[in-house]
């Protein structure tokens, strides 16, 4: 019974996560056509968000989330999603 509801628990997180990434998706691909830039979408703390690229350069170069060392290229590969 225990392991039923355990299983039950582990379920309802990953189809959590997965609805998170859908909607994600579906905002960088609107933010996009909006405003002609381009947008990715990456897990920080376990949830998938949307961010301008931009954005992102400024957060390496500032060094809030990433070590030295890291470029914008390893994050478009860990990207979920990346618009074009």
């Amino acid at each position: 019974m225990i392991l039923q509801i355990f299983n039950y628990t582990i379920d309802l997180k990953k189809k959590w996560f997965e609805f998170r990434l859908k909607m994600a998706i579906r905002e960088a691909n609107r933010n996009a056509r909006l405003f002609n830039k381009k947008y990715m979408v990456v897990v920080f703390s376990g949830k998938p968000l949307v961010y301008q690229k931009s954005q992102v350069k400024g957060l390496i170069k500032r060094r809030v989330f990433f070590k030295k060392g890291v470029k914008i290229e390893h994050i478009e590969k860990r990207a979920y999603y990346t618009t074009t």
